[in-house]
């Protein structure tokens, strides 16, 4: 299937790229190839109705990427970093959208998408830009880091109030 064109931006797809649409990888590691490919396909269950899974799940893919990164960068290898960082990337910006209990949408706006999210980790936007324009630094990957921390952070406490019947959307 075509890429829609609400996914086509840089660092993730190109315009005419395609994906294959599986169903025997297990969730969630499907975004380990193709960036946002829950949202894309919109396969069931929905990740974004089901968070107490599906982020936990995507935050565990993210821990394996920081140990490659961790390593790429202690060698000083910007252009091995360059594809886990741009994964780390896509992954941090499904779990804005999912915590947010939507479906990344527009990655093409994200700027616009990610500033009306009422869970976001504070300057969410001005730091992602800065990943943005330079994913493969050191100083990027320490970003990208701090913004999942601060993700999964806001997830634990939006499942606690979750727990308690309260919602904070």
């Amino acid at each position: 299937m075509r890429v829609p064109t609400e996914f086509v931006h840089p660092p993730f797809f190109r315009e005419g790229d395609t994906i294959e649409k599986t169903s025997d990888v297990p969730f969630p590691y499907q975004m380990k190839t193709v960036y946002f490919y829950y949202d894309i396909v919109s396969s069931t269950p929905l990740p974004w109705e089901q968070i107490e899974q599906s982020i936990p799940a995507v935050l565990e893919l993210w821990n394996d990427e920081k140990e490659q990164l961790e390593a790429c960068f202690a060698k000083r290898n910007r252009a091995a970093a360059r594809e886990p960082m741009i994964r780390g990337l896509s992954y941090l910006i499904v779990c804005l959208f999912w915590l947010n209990g939507k479906r990344t949408q527009n990655v093409r706006t994200w700027e616009k998408e990610i500033e009306a999210l009422a869970l976001k980790p504070i300057n969410c936007v001005e730091r992602l830009q800065f990943i943005f324009s330079r994913c493969d630094v050191y100083h990027s990957f320490i970003q990208l880091s701090e913004l999942f921390e601060e993700v999964t952070k806001l997830f634990y406490k939006q499942l606690a109030m979750m727990k308690k019947g309260m919602s904070s959307h």
